[in-house]
């Protein structure tokens, strides 16, 4: 199994984990890391590279962002780096359930499959 860490605005991820378990009719595990407006990033960093090393699974671990560019992104891409992790970012639900029904896969593969679901869930007409 691969790891999942989510690293999201405040509260974001706890809401998409809720969603995600709903769907799904059971608890999943991941890890979720909620990033507070005027945080110290310094400080928020250490928090963020703790939940890599505590969210990662046999295989490793993927993180995944809700907001390229912002804060939690930044942060999460400092540490997927120390961790040698995939960082997909634009979190939305399709991707998550994704990640979660193929979480046996290894983190790099986990990775084109998030993006895969996420691209898959938009639609317009």
């Amino acid at each position: 199994m691969t790891g999942i860490v989510l690293v999201t605005h405040n509260g974001l991820g706890e809401i998409m984990r809720h969603q995600v378990e709903t769907i799904v009719g059971h608890p999943v595990r991941l890890t979720t890391v909620a990033i507070a407006d005027q945080v110290d990033p310094e400080l928020a960093l250490v928090d963020v590279t703790a939940a890599l090393a505590m969210g990662a699974d046999e295989q490793g671990v993927i993180v995944i962002s809700d907001l390229p560019g912002a804060t939690p992104h930044n942060l999460a891409s400092k540490a997927a780096a120390q961790h040698d992790a995939p960082l997909v970012s634009g979190l939305n639900l399709p991707m998550l359930l994704k990640v979660v029904n193929h979480a046996e896969q290894p983190p790099l593969e986990l990775a084109k499959l998030a993006l895969t679901g996420g691209q898959q869930g938009m639609a317009h007409r």
